[in-house]
């Protein structure tokens, strides 16, 4: 797995690619990519599942964990990218209300209007 990280004005885009399972360090590699931006005070996130190839349990249990972190932190986080194999799981899991799942960067960084700044 891989994670790019890049910032559009006060929103931080991380870009997932590859896969999102236990073990391979890719566990560790997402929490802490996350863990970091909302260390920094970041509080508007996007994730950018789009580059995800596979995702195990674990995996799903690392996207509820972020979801959980950013609430913690007081942090809007948007998923981009959402393949229909991964919606079908987060629906399945019952995880996908949790989430704000948006088609297009653009339209996730235009929900941001009105959210309080980082």
């Amino acid at each position: 797995m891989k994670v790019e990280r890049r910032s559009a004005n006060d929103v931080v885009i991380l870009q997932v690619s590859g896969e999102v399972t236990y073990g391979k360090g890719s566990d560790v590699l997402l929490r802490t990519s996350m863990d970091a931006v909302l260390a920094e005070g970041h509080r508007k996130l996007i994730l950018d599942v789009g580059g995800v190839t596979y995702v195990d349990s674990a995996g799903l249990g690392q996207l509820a964990q972020i979801h959980a972190n950013a609430g913690k932190s007081q942090a809007a986080l948007r998923l981009v990218g959402v393949s229909k194999r991964l919606r079908d799981l987060l629906a399945a899991t019952r995880l996908l209300p949790l989430f704000q799942v948006f088609d297009t960067e653009e339209a996730a960084l235009g929900s941001f209007n009105g959210a309080a700044s980082s």
